[in-house]
């Protein structure tokens, strides 16, 4: 097998919201924090594979400087092609171990490693929270991901029972589609009890789903070790970091005990310098200075369905009437002020309860794109690009897109120099932060 599983087997990475410095800072805006102008910020990503993820960060933000490593010198230089074929010269891409990065690569405001600290070695785990805590700006915040404890219990037997299975093959592409077929017979079998039926079913359906590089080395890669919160949070203090926050933004006066109880299985934690003085009682008089977003819509049951599968129950005028509004803007951000009309004198307690919950996010960046339809329209470079070479493309909000085969054929005309024909066909195009 070669020196390096990722140019052999392709990990693509793709934009993640939750990685994007507008969500960092407003996680440490809320909890008292003076996080960079989203606009010029400093990025480090350790481990940005093909840039799917940084390339449309430093894209967006002109005014911004952004690094990238990763040790996979393939994914490199297809990321490096990316930022030449856009002509971005505010990002830098290099390939090399995250143990060797040191005070050349200069200071950050967000560092961000998705998917790395549960898939390394332990000397590798510590050498990425100690460059943190080196080349982390003073106010500067630090995105990890990792697989937790106590939800992952369950996917880690089935990952034990794959990896036994797959024992006596040494083929990547073999032992992936041995392991896919290993963990079919497991959902289809009946022998289960009906307890364990259950968890077993759903977590097949989610392994099933992946993409060959993602259960490749997600699942089946030779290190993969989940740890609890307060595992975690240890570890970092040890390196002079302090716990702020979860990415997607809802709290908890016990985020241990909230795992437990809620089971959680992934992580996306934040981490500043201990010194920094966090305010963890934030209120709703706060909510004034940010942005909201929500793709609220309706369900069957009538009840109305935002981010991560948070639904409120009808009948409640002023609220059905806010989250409406930020439906009909999504995925753009409204400003609190926009909001007024909508949510009166109890707006401010309205959007603090939607962001604890989870049902909306909140911002401090708004997202720069074009939002009426032009006489001539122009679509992203990065949005024209990505067009030529699949059906997915990255908004200006940092959100995936996928397109239809119709609207793959409009791209080439939306270059700025051809009058559009039909603006509702547009009109999408816009709403959904394409244009520029």
């Amino acid at each position: 097998m070669p020196d390096n599983p990722y140019d052999e087997v392709p990990y693509l990475t793709r934009p993640r919201l939750e990685t994007h410095p507008d969500r960092l800072a407003a996680v440490a805006k809320l909890f008292g924090m003076q996080a960079a102008p989203v606009g010029t910020c400093r990025v480090l990503e350790i481990g940005c594979g093909d840039g799917g993820n940084l390339v449309p960060l430093a894209y967006y933000l002109p005014g911004s400087s952004a690094v990238g490593v990763d040790l996979a010198p393939g994914l490199i230089a297809a990321a490096q092609t990316m930022a030449r074929d856009l002509q971005l010269s505010n990002i830098r891409l290099v390939a090399g171990d995250l143990r060797e990065i040191g005070p050349g690569l200069g200071e950050f405001d967000f560092i961000l490693a998705h998917g790395l600290y549960s898939w390394v070695p332990p000397d590798v785990r510590d050498a990425l929270l100690r460059v943190c805590a080196e080349r982390l700006a003073p106010q500067g915040i630090a995105f990890i991901s990792y697989n937790a404890y106590p939800g992952r219990h369950v996917r880690q037997m089935l990952r034990e029972m794959m990896l036994y299975e797959i024992r006596e093959i040494r083929s990547p592409q073999q032992r992936i589609e041995r392991a896919r077929s290993f963990i079919h017979t497991m959902a289809e079998g009946r022998l289960a009890p009906s307890v364990w039926r259950e968890l077993l079913e759903t977590e097949a359906a989610i392994l099933l789903a992946k993409d060959p590089g993602s259960l490749w080395h997600d699942d089946l890669a030779p290190v993969n070790d989940p740890v609890y919160l307060h595992q975690f949070v240890a570890h970092a203090a040890w390196h002079g970091l302090q716990f702020l926050g979860d990415a997607d933004g809802r709290y908890s006066d016990d985020e241990q005990q909230s795992d437990f109880l809620r089971c959680r299985r992934f992580r996306e934690t934040l981490l500043c310098r201990e010194a920094i003085a966090l305010d963890r009682n934030p209120t709703a008089a706060s909510m004034r200075e940010f942005l909201f977003s929500a793709p609220a819509r309706r369900v069957d049951d009538g009840q109305i369905e935002g981010l991560n599968g948070v639904r409120i129950a009808p009948g409640h005028a002023q609220l059905e009437a806010i989250v409406s509004a930020l439906g009909d803007s999504y995925p753009l951000p409204l400003p609190f002020d926009d909001l007024v009309p909508y949510g009166g004198d109890g707006l401010e307690e309205i959007l603090f309860a939607l962001i604890r919950s989870g049902f909306a996010n909140f911002h401090v960046h708004d997202f720069p794109c074009e939002e009426s339809v032009t006489e001539f329209p122009r679509a992203s470079r990065l949005v024209r690009w990505q067009a030529t070479r699949g059906n997915v493309v990255t908004s200006a909000c940092h959100l995936p897109v996928e397109l239809t085969p119709d609207d793959l054929r409009l791209i080439p005309n939306l270059d700025g120099a051809h009058p559009v024909e039909d603006p509702t066909a547009i009109a999408w195009f816009a709403r959904m932060g394409l244009l520029e």
